[in-house]
């Protein structure tokens, strides 16, 4: 009893400390507790031992016996690896938790112990278990910032949408950045949205809601008592469900009623923080001075300060009108009394005039209450006056509404991190490793809450609070006559949208009797007892976190000029999806070229002349001439009119007739069927019949496309589905071209990396598509298959022989998964004995087994190979053994964006029915075409040889395509540097680089990249001249680099 008095004497010193205080101040508490028990356990062994041996006349050894969960527990918290394997070895079950619900590995996750983690997770520990407040491991981790076992815990199946007795979830309580980007990376990975969110928030009221309805069709008293005499609106109440209480309400709960303590629902609301539900219950006639067994009101349990205050302007409205009531009524008794004089006519007042009469005595009550208010306004103008721009921001942000609820806005960013300011020590937790128990974590967390929260949210007294302006659910007064006076709402709750209500936040029914109303009631509960798990400044934590998040927003939207209405669109509300998507390509890197050359042209001195864009394979940006034929025919049907010009050769107009024939009206004008222009889906299936040695194309399986990008994007529309594990997964190489992690996650798609073999010039490996599928498989549905023949960016045939093709596609086969064949670099092979073999052909020529089962989708461009033709933005995709109602599907998508570019069309018949030996303009065609390509493998010999030459700089043969993909040598200080600067070290390179010398390329940790390597890719497409200019200044620059860092 002293010991617990004592306790009870700490606790206002307690609340004063930071939290490094109070957790240096629970160890001794703690240590101080372990001595005297040890002392005590010692003196009770020896009485017993000496009332043994008086007894028997010998001295037998005793042990103490520990229940199993103890012990286990035990040897967690002492970090004892091998004692843990035995216990687990002898058959204990590593979920074993103590009474309050506290498991191993939510110690081990608080202390960091990685190594039992592991153990007890081999063993089968319930990696979702819930202690008696709801708190998960993962929950534990991610409060602590332990990212590393946050990301076992994810692996290993942890519910990211648990869901505790304070309403959060674990990234709501994750302060540390490196920890909660991974969460949300997990989180967006399953498919998790903002509405899954809210659901899971919103799911234990919904519960409630509905056991509500159904007792009240069962005919059941909603007044009965429950587990502490607590009733349905107690629970309500202390948990803010708004809709429950509503619900209740509407039923004529009683708010009345009281439970073992006599508390009242509001009493329950005032000490759990619930405003929403304060304001609901006096609005319908809850007593603001009930008491308690202990003579409590309401306002003496609220810790709150919002909450206190609130109700403090409540009463004294209240207090006012029934002042003012009273006074009405012995006014009207002396009117009416006839003591003095029973023959003293009384003059009868009608019912206008009594109208009348009591609506000027409530003017003048608004007068006074209007005059008082412009007083302490006007007092606190003044005051404003004195004070910065920055400081009267802080002190004009508009409270929240009553009633009203935003989630939070950065995929539900904790909102303590949000109020923190990140350089006070005061408000972080303690990162060290400390062996504490779960309930210390929460209370360490709940006080540095509350410190923030008066330190930002609340004025220095309740005096400075500014009066509530009017709004659609302010509280007005009125004086039913003959009735006591009321508190009614000028907007009922009903007419508030759904999304407008606090959701839920944890337990059953008559669970959240026992674990919401057992806690924070008195101080003489016992240590013991669930009650020390809850001090009284984590009590005043209780209500839901997002409203602390509507007063951040509400007060950066006063910063921003939009206090009265927010916009609709804005960087938290879009699309999460589009926030992940990256396109290295065109990325900060690129945007800074763009203003070098800016700068170049004002005249602005730099150490170079012009900015080589080196970053994007567009061939005639870097100087590549157009192949002649196919300008000309595109200009013929462009301009009919050419059509006489005899400048123009036959077959060029032969062709341009042709085309224009099969256009609507005969002009390039018109829209197309969505699919294309049938006659150049019948030449474009004729050229994949000759190029493929007679194996038959059909032009109903060919589609136009605006680019091969499109065509891709939309197969893998067609290919995603599923939410969580049943997500779709796409296999694709790394280095990757960025379009395919670009549009797999603006679908939302998972991404399954497969590595290529740099040690092996780039070769693709089986065995890696196999180690990839197997561990992808544990949180998505693999569904296609993605290869890039020949390589972007690497400059390889990635499957450069016909046996490595086979062997894929007996993968695909085998794995039931859908290849996706990139050959838009088809035209470009370079290498002496390297061969493009397409995948149609190798299915094909494998056998019905295969040919008649492995669906296909392969695709072609004019933006690459010799053509080059990037702006006309034409492609196609041809699709094999699709099934007929998905074939359906695919038409009714192509069809939603009309038809491809025309022209892009046009140019793309020219590419694949170009002019054959005999025709007039062979000759000067198959000239220019030789020109390029010969030039394009002059270009790749030269930029291997000189990169091999550069020290620090290695760089695999470039076969084909038409970009290099060197591995580069960066120093250790290089990296640190670089990570100071919050950059990837290749990315700083690149930057450098840039910066120095006007070379524009793209780091190449915007591909992807084995940990530990770094690279750049770079095209290969400048002029020859240009290209050995750019080599030599990029060899010179990475030797000064590396003689700069090293």
């Amino acid at each position: 009893m002293a010991e617990h008095l004592e306790l009870l004497a700490e606790m206002s010193a307690v609340a004063r400390m930071g939290t490094q205080e109070r957790l240096k101040h629970a160890q001794k508490r703690r240590t101080q507790q372990l001595k005297k028990w040890a002392q005590f356990e010692k003196e009770v062994q020896g009485k017993k031992a000496r009332t043994e041996k008086k007894r028997r006349g010998s001295c037998k050894e005793r042990h103490v016996a520990f229940p199993e969960n103890i012990r286990l527990l035990e040897a967690a918290c002492r970090n004892d690896v091998e004692e843990v394997r035995r216990f687990l070895q002898a058959g204990l079950s590593p979920s074993l938790c103590n009474e309050d619900g506290l498991t191993a590995l939510h110690q081990c996750c608080i202390d960091d112990f990685v190594d039992i983690v592991e153990l007890l997770l081999e063993a089968g520990a319930d990696v979702n278990a819930c202690d008696s407040e709801h708190w998960t491991p993962l929950h534990a981790a991610a409060t602590c910032g332990h990212l590393h076992l946050v990301e076992l815990l994810i692996k290993r199946g942890a519910n990211l949408l648990a869901v505790n007795s304070d309403g959060n979830m674990p990234y709501d309580l994750c302060e540390d950045e490196a920890t909660l980007d991974h969460i949300e990376t997990a989180m967006a990975d399953q498919g998790i949205t903002q509405e899954t969110i809210e659901e899971a928030r919103s799911a234990v009221e919904r519960a409630m809601v509905d056991d509500i309805h159904r007792l009240v069709k069962e005919g059941v008293d909603l007044n009965t008592p429950l587990d502490h005499r607590a009733t349905l609106l107690h629970i309500a109440s202390a948990n803010g469900y708004l809709e429950a209480a509503e619900l209740l309400l509407e039923h004529k709960a009683s708010m009345s009623a009281k439970d073992s303590d006599g508390w009242q629902p509001l009493h329950a609301a005032a000490c759990w923080g619930q405003i929403h539900l304060v304001e609901l219950l006096v609005a319908h006639g809850a007593d603001l001075n009930g008491k308690s067994e202990l003579d409590e009101t309401p306002l003496d349990v609220c810790v709150d300060e919002e909450v206190r205050a609130r109700l403090l302007e409540l009463k004294h409205r209240h207090d006012a009108i029934l002042k003012s009531h009273d006074k009405h009524k012995s006014l009207l008794q002396r009117r009416t009394s006839s003591a003095g004089s029973r023959g003293k006519v009384v003059r009868r007042v009608s019912l206008t005039e009594r109208t009348n009469r009591l609506r000027k005595e409530h003017e003048k009550e608004a007068i006074v209450w209007q005059q008082a208010e412009q007083r302490e306004s006007e007092a606190e103008m003044e005051d404003e006056d004195r004070q910065t721009d920055s400081e009267l921001q802080l002190r004009v942000a508009p409270r929240p509404r009553p009633f009203s609820h935003l989630y939070s806005k950065r995929l539900d960013r904790s909102v303590s991190s949000q109020l923190a300011t990140q350089d006070d020590p005061s408000v972080r937790l303690s990162k060290e490793k400390a062996r504490h128990t779960l309930a210390d974590l929460k209370r360490q967390r709940a006080a540095a809450k509350l410190q923030r929260h008066h330190a930002e949210d609340f004025p220095a007294s309740a005096g400075e609070l500014p009066p509530p302006g009017p709004g659609p659910h302010s509280v007005c007064f009125t004086v039913a006559s003959g009735d006591p006076p009321l508190l009614k709402l000028t907007a009922p709750a009903e007419e508030m949208p759904a999304a407008g209500r606090r959701p839920m936040q944890a337990g059953l029914l008559r669970g959240l009797a026992r674990a919401v109303l057992r806690c924070g009631r008195r101080g003489a509960a016992g240590a013991g007892g669930p009650c020390r798990r809850l001090s009284p400044a984590a009590l005043s934590l209780c209500r839901a976190p997002q409203q602390r998040q509507q007063q951040a927003d509400r007060r950066g939207m006063a910063e921003n000029g939009l206090a009265r209405r927010g916009r609709a669109l804005t960087l938290a509300s879009m699309n999460p999806s589009v926030k992940r998507v990256e396109y290295a390509v065109r990325g900060p890197i690129v945007a800074r070229a763009v203003q070098l050359e800016k700068e170049l042209r004002q005249g602005v001195k730099k150490p170079f002349t012009e900015v080589i864009r080196a970053n994007i394979g567009d061939a005639q940006a870097m100087g590549q001439r157009s192949i002649t034929f196919f300008r000309q025919v595109t200009a013929l049907c462009m301009y009919p009119a050419l059509l006489n010009d005899p400048k123009f050769p036959e077959d060029a107009k032969r062709k341009a007739q042709r085309l224009l024939a099969a256009c609507g009206g005969q002009s390039a004008g018109a829209y197309t069927a969505s699919p294309g222009i049938e006659l150049i889906r019948q030449d474009v299936a004729s050229f994949i019949e000759r190029r493929d040695g007679g194996i038959p194309s059909r032009p109903e399986n060919i589609f136009l496309s605006t680019g091969a990008s499109d065509a891709i994007v939309t197969i893998l529309k067609l290919l995603v589905s599923g939410e969580g594990p049943t997500r779709t997964g796409v296999l694709i190489p790394i280095p990757q071209y960025p379009l395919y992690s670009a549009a797999l996650a603006e679908l939302n798609a998972v991404q399954i990396d497969y590595y290529l073999d740099e040690q092996q010039c780039w070769a693709l490996d089986v065995a890696e598509l196999r180690r990839a599928l197997r561990e992808a498989r544990q949180h998505c549905c693999p569904r296609a298959l993605c290869i890039i023949n020949p390589g972007n960016p690497t400059g390889r045939c990635q499957v450069q022989s016909r046996q490595c093709i086979e062997d894929v596609i007996r993968f695909a086969w085998e794995e039931n998964l859908f290849p996706l064949a990139d050959e838009v670099y088809q035209e470009n092979v370079y290498a002496k004995g390297s061969q493009f073999h397409s995948f149609k052909k190798v299915l094909f020529e494998m056998g019905p087994k295969y040919s008649e089962t492995v669906e296909l989708a392969s695709f072609h461009s004019i933006s690459k190979g010799f053509v080059g033709e990037c702006g006309f933005r034409g492609g196609y995709m041809e699709v094999i053994n699709l099934d007929a109602e998905v074939q359906q599907q695919l038409s009714k998508l192509v069809s939603v964006r009309l038809c491809p570019p025309v022209a892009g069309q046009i140019l793309l018949d020219v590419v694949v029915n170009r002019p054959q030996p005999g025709d007039p303009s062979y000759q000067q065609f198959n000239q220019e075409k030789q020109a390029v390509l010969s030039d394009l493998a002059t270009k790749a010999q030269l930029t291997e040889q000189t990169f091999n030459q550069a020290p620090g700089i290695h760089c695999n043969p470039v076969q084909g395509a038409m970009y290099a993909f060197p591995q580069i040598h960066l120093p250790p200080r290089a990296v640190q540097e670089a990570q100071a600067q919050g950059q990837a070290p290749d990315m700083f390179f690149c930057l450098k680089l840039l910066e120095e010398t006007g070379i524009c390329v793209v780091p190449g940790s915007g591909f992807g990249q084995k940990e530990g390597t770094f690279h750049f890719r770079m095209t290969i497409l400048p002029p020859l001249e240009k290209l050995q200019l750019m080599l030599r200044k990029l060899s010179q620059f990475h030797a000064r680099f590396l003689q700069e860092y090293s």
